[in-house]
C-alpha cells in the first residue's frame, strides 16, 4: 500500500504538464499550479499515512 503513495504526485504532476503542454504553455508559467499539487499531495499523502498508523494491527 505504502509503495502505492508514490504514484500521487507522479500521476497528478504528470497530468498537469501534459495540461500545459495541450495548452501551449510553459512550466515557468504554471509553477504556481505545481505548487499547488505539491501541497495538496503533501496533504492528501500525509493523511493517508496517519490513517495507516492509526488503524494498523500488530
Amino acid at each position: 500500500m505504502i509503495k502505492l503513495f508514490a504514484l500521487l504526485p507522479l500521476l497528478t504532476f504528470g497530468l498537469y504538464w501534459l495540461y500545459l503542454r495541450h495548452n501551449d504553455w510553459t512550466v515557468k508559467q504554471g509553477k504556481k499550479g505545481f505548487i499547488v499539487i505539491f501541497f495538496t499531495n503533501l496533504v492528501v499523502l500525509g493523511f493517508f499515512t496517519l490513517m495507516y498508523f492509526l488503524t494498523r494491527v500488530d
